[in-house]
């Protein structure tokens, strides 16, 4: 990213994340905060995280060489030979330096900042929210599933000052991360888009997941909004805990953005809502209820009926979401991504609506001990989905 003039000066950077400078200059500046010393450019601060498994402060000399203006790091190497125009910043924990980094600049921002979590659909939502809403001004988005502590605090430091629109991604396996999340991003408004059976290794039930999705409400905006799915009893037991807005969206006559004459048409899923008729080229009713979602927010943050249209009109799906691939003369279609029984079912219902006459699916649970248990259920899954299927054809054919 660049802009006209530095975004980030070695001192602001000193300052926020409470650390010292023990090289180069306070007025050293930065135009952006890169992590990966790869793809860093000149200009920019490197700041090297420290992980489990990985140290990025063996990778310093790269982003030196790459011209990093900057570098944040918990310690100083004798190998690194900083230039004298190069500032170093130390800090005690660079992954927490980030946050800390993130939450500053979050007060910098002027436009709206929406959040979006739940058990599936997050990505899908974040990418559909942005697109309609960057038909209505300059928009930041999440990239790909940018969702934990180091994610999300990147997608806020890529934000412009002069972002109309900010779209976050909130992901928790654990209890207390979307609170953690959340305390950083300080969003406007908050979407929730379903209570599913995700995570459950470390959230137990769907009770648990929805108390680890509630942490983002504390930490919303009282003039902002909090966005539900009308059609998750779970998803609208959440509503009273917040003071301020709350919309709704389903399929339901209670969803305040409400899908109607939902069809499959010509390889699109066709459907009406807020006086507008959409075709959405992202397969199944689950994909027509994260549109939903996406329109809801987008209204509420400025965007037009028409505006969500024509960007909904002009989507495409994130990779290994229901992608379809041609091998041989055989379609195959990949929904390969951090799945769960929720997400599964919905895939599977789409599936089964492919207008073939034969077909086969073929699922693959991880060898990981907290998933044991639920393989069954998602074995389950296809013994219903295709006996559900096999109903209808039955019903079909009676009429």
């Amino acid at each position: 990213m660049t802009e006209a003039t530095d975004r980030f000066t070695a001192e602001q950077i000193r300052k926020a994340c409470g650390g010292r400078l023990v090289a180069g200059c306070q007025g050293a500046g930065a135009r952006a905060i890169s992590t990966d010393s790869r793809t860093v450019e000149r200009g920019e601060a490197f700041l090297a995280l420290v992980g489990e498994r990985h140290d990025a402060h063996q990778f310093v000399p790269q982003a030196l060489q790459a011209g990093a203006s900057i570098i944040v790091a918990q310690r100083a190497e004798s190998p690194w030979r900083l230039p004298p125009e190069v500032a170093l910043v130390l800090v005690p924990d660079t992954t927490r330096a980030l946050s800390r980094l993130a939450a500053w600049h979050r007060g910098r921002l002027k436009g709206k900042v929406l959040a979006v979590t739940g058990s599936c659909g997050k990505s899908t939502v974040k990418m559909m929210t942005a697109a309609i809403l960057s038909r209505a001004g300059r928009c930041t988005a999440a990239k790909k599933s940018f969702n934990n502590r180091i994610g999300l605090p990147l997608t806020l430091l890529e934000a412009r000052r002069d972002s109309e629109f900010v779209v976050l991604e909130m992901g928790a396996n654990h209890f207390g991360e979307i609170d953690e999340l959340a305390r950083c991003a300080r969003p406007h408004a908050g979407l929730i888009t379903c209570i599913g059976e995700s995570h459950l290794e470390g959230l137990g039930a769907r009770e648990g997941v929805k108390e680890a999705k509630a942490e983002l409400i504390p930490h919303l905006d009282p003039n902002g909004a909090l966005m539900l799915n009308a059609d998750d009893e779970l998803c609208m037991s959440l509503k009273d805990r917040y003071g301020g807005e709350v919309r709704t969206f389903g399929f339901g006559p209670q969803a305040d953005v409400r899908a109607t004459e939902v069809r499959r048409e010509d390889g699109v899923m066709t459907f009406r809502a807020c006086a507008q008729a959409f075709r959405l080229p992202l397969l199944g009713r689950h994909n027509v209820l994260n549109a939903l979602a996406a329109v809801c927010v987008s209204l509420w943050a400025g965007a037009t009926p028409e505006q969500a249209q024509k960007a909904l009109g002009a989507v495409s799906p994130p990779p290994m979401r229901f992608e379809k691939r041609q091998v041989g003369g055989v379609t195959f279609i990949l929904d390969c991504h951090n799945s769960n029984p929720t997400a599964m079912r919905a895939a599977l219902r789409a599936f089964l609506e492919e207008p073939v006459a034969a077909k086969a699916a073929l699922s693959y649970i991880p060898d990981q001990p907290y998933l044991y248990e639920n393989a069954l259920r998602v074995a389950a899954l296809h013994d219903a989905a295709l006996v559900e299927d096999q109903q209808g054809q039955d019903a079909d054919d009676a009429v």
